[in-house]
């Protein structure tokens, strides 16, 4: 059985699936919205529009929120400038001074979602935020809680969006055919 969803995310069109173990966040974590504000990422619906970054232009740009994605895992507790992000071992982050992907376990991070290159999250890293600057790690990552309720989402273009402020990858198309999905009527199907 799927676990329903937060009745503000009842669109008529597909809403959840089911992330089989995928990277995620904890469902507080705020994301930046094409305005500049920020709200919880729990509380992130289809068709919203997220600030995310355009690789290519070395820019800001908007996407449109088209999956949301749910999941259990154990949350680490990443210290980033002044504050810090609760997110899963294996989920992405862009990283300014390496210029690529980085996680907590790059290995498991490639395997899950056919990323190549992703490389160790360092103490003294620095990610990017929402205008590609640097931002320093301030701590050691260190574990918060395990079996977590999770969630991520994915952005119809580019793969990123920002987490309390930094770059994240949305790891789009990573998800198994076979992951059972909760439509709005109560079935559920296959991706």
């Amino acid at each position: 059985a799927l676990p329903a969803p937060p009745a503000t995310m009842r669109p008529t069109v597909l809403l959840i699936a089911l992330a089989a173990g995928r990277g995620c966040f904890h469902p507080d974590t705020t994301v930046t919205l094409e305005d500049g504000s920020r709200k919880p990422l729990g509380s992130v619906a289809l068709g919203d529009r997220v600030k995310s970054w355009d690789a290519e232009q070395a820019a800001a740009s908007t996407q449109v929120v088209d999956g949301v994605w749910w999941s259990r895992g154990d949350l680490y507790r990443i210290f980033i400038g002044n504050q810090s992000v609760l997110a899963t071992a294996d989920h992405p982050f862009w990283s300014h001074s390496k210029q690529s992907l980085v996680s907590l376990a790059p290995n498991v991070t490639e395997e899950k979602y056919g990323l190549a290159g992703v490389r160790l999250m360092d103490a003294d890293e620095a990610l990017a935020d929402e205008a590609g600057a640097p931002v320093r790690l301030t701590g050691a990552a260190t574990l918060e809680e395990r079996d977590a309720r999770v969630l991520t989402l994915t952005v119809r273009n580019h793969h990123w969006f920002f987490a309390n402020g930094v770059r994240v990858h949305n790891k789009g198309g990573c998800f198994d055919p076979s992951t059972p999905v909760a439509l709005a009527d109560g079935s559920s199907t296959s991706l």
